[in-house]
């Protein structure tokens, strides 16, 4: 069959009503549906009904520059410049507590954010932006920002990209099985305290589970870094936070 060529391709893709909000939506739904390991960007455009040069078209030139839309997607929308809280404390847990939800919505998705922020942030500015200005009213400038930012980024993002890891690409059910033998099967006595926190650990903490934050959530754990990560973060700050400038009284 005779290729019709580019332009021929992206009109049949206008034709159809290709955007890059559609597609986007469109990846995300097959993503959720197929998970991560399964994605191409063949099969989104198979669904889509067009050529994989129309999706890059859109896009961009790589794989990557889809993912990266994929992921702003989700960051880009976690808070409205409205609705931003008077105090910096609350700014944060509205911000991460809907980063969770919106995670467990999409875990595989979840996977590649912090991917995503660490090669490609611009387009997740919107979410960085949003962090800057609550440290900035913390107290926080300079270096003690910066490593501040990273604190947040690294432990709140990085515990859901712990909570949400896939299994093992290979048989799920033997694979938990194993787990939970070996679990079994460690030395009380070389590893006391282990074996006497175990029935409230096992498949309830990092490390003793085989069940990832989709059936098995870790919640309590979630809430306890963002709390400790805010109060650390009060108790640390260079200098006393400082109110909204819309909420600042006049003379």
């Amino acid at each position: 069959m005779t290729d019709p060529g580019p332009d021929r391709r992206l009109g049949r893709a206008a034709e159809k009503g290709l955007t890059r909000d559609t597609i986007v939506s469109a990846a995300i739904a097959l993503i959720d549906a197929e998970g991560l390991g399964n994605f191409s960007v063949r099969a989104l455009a198979r669904q889509l009904g067009v050529y994989p040069a129309a999706i890059y078209w859109h896009i961009g030139g790589a794989k990557d520059d889809l993912f990266s839309e994929i992921t702003a997607t989700i960051t880009s929308g976690l808070i409205r410049p409205d609705e931003v809280p008077d105090d910096w404390r609350d700014t944060l847990r509205l911000v991460f507590r809907r980063y969770r939800a919106a995670a467990q919505r999409h875990p595989d998705i979840a996977n590649l954010i912090g991917a995503q922020i660490k090669s490609n942030g611009p387009p997740h500015a919107a979410l960085i932006e949003v962090l800057i200005t609550a440290l900035r009213r913390a107290g926080y400038d300079g270096e003690p920002l910066v490593d501040a930012f990273n604190a947040l980024i690294g432990g709140l993002f990085g515990y859901m990209t712990m909570e949400l890891a896939p299994p093992p690409q290979r048989d799920v059910t033997a694979w938990e099985t194993s787990f939970e033998s070996r679990l079994s099967a460690l030395d009380p006595a070389r590893f006391p305290e282990t074996a006497a926190y175990m029935p409230l650990m096992r498949n309830r903490a990092f490390a003793l589970r085989w069940k990832n934050g989709v059936e098995a959530p870790l919640t309590g754990g979630y809430d306890a870094l963002l709390e400790n990560l805010i109060a650390g973060l009060a108790a640390r700050a260079p200098k006393p936070s400082t109110p909204s400038p819309d909420k600042e009284q006049s003379p």
